[in-house]
C-alpha cells in the first residue's frame, strides 16, 4: 500500500537502543558488560558489544559499543550525564549524541556509528514515506484498526483487565482508543478525492 521510499532510512528500520531498554535489562549499575541483539520474525539482525560504567571513581558514565561494519572494527564510548528529574525526585539520565553533543534518550544507527533523532538527516518515521492514498485510509479507519487490534490484546486469555480494582494499562488503551475511534466518527473527514487534491 505505501510507496517505496526515496530516502535511504526510515526509523522503522534503523537499529536502536534506548536508556529505557537498559534499565529494563538491568545494565544501568555500577559496571556491566553484554552484548545487545536485535532480531526481526525471528532471525538475527545484528549483535553489538556494550559496557555501561557508571563507575565514577574509574573515569565512569559512559557507553562503550564495540561491534564491525563490513569487518571493519567500531569501538567508540558515548558519554552519559545525569539531570534533576522535573519531578524533583532523583536524577534522569541521558546519553550526549556523539555527532550532536545534545542530550537524548534514544540512539539511532544510520551509517556507521548510534547517534541521536536529530543527528539522522533524511531519515524519516514509517508514516512518513506513506502515499496520499494510504494516510486518507489511516485517518479515515486507523483508529477502528487500532481499537479492534487493543481489544484482541485485551481478550486473549490470561489477560487481566483490572488490577487491584484498577484498569490494567491493556484496558486502558482499549479505553482510549475508543474515545479517539468515537471523536473521529463525530469528525466530518474529507473524501478521498478532497484529501488527494491538495
Amino acid at each position: 500500500m505505501s510507496r517505496s521510499s526515496t530516502y535511504k532510512d526510515n526509523y522503522n528500520d534503523l537499529l536502536k537502543f534506548s536508556l529505557a531498554d537498559l534499565k529494563r535489562h538491568g545494565y544501568m549499575v555500577g559496571w556491566f558488560s553484554a552484548a545487545l541483539t536485535w532480531t526481526r520474525n525471528g532471525n538475527k539482525r545484528a549483535t553489538i558489544n556494550i559496557v555501561v560504567n557508571l563507575n565514577l571513581l574509574q573515569q565512569g558514565n559512559y557507553v562503550q559499543l564495540d561491534y564491525t561494519v563490513d569487518s571493519r572494527p567500531i569501538s567508540y564510548r558515548i558519554k552519559l550525564i545525569q539531570i534533576p528529574s522535573n519531578l524533583g525526585k532523583g536524577f534522569v539520565w541521558y546519553f550526549i549524541c556523539p555527532l550532536t553533543g545534545e542530550r537524548c534518550r534514544t540512539l539511532y544507527k544510520a551509517g556507521d556509528y548510534f547517534s541521536s533523532r536529530k543527528a539522522q538527516r533524511g531519515t524519516l518515521y514509517e508514516s512518513q514515506t506513506y502515499s496520499k492514498h494510504y494516510r486518507w485510509i489511516d485517518k479515515t479507519f486507523g483508529p477502528d484498526f487500532k481499537l479492534d487490534a487493543a481489544y484482541d490484546e485485551l481478550f486473549k486469555p490470561y489477560v487481566k483487565k483490572h488490577y487491584r480494582n484498577k484498569p490494567t494499562p491493556k484496558a486502558k488503551k482499549v479505553l482510549r482508543w475508543t474515545e479517539i475511534a468515537d471523536k473521529s466518527k463525530k469528525t466530518k473527514l474529507k473524501s478521498l478525492e478532497e484529501y488527494l487534491v491538495r
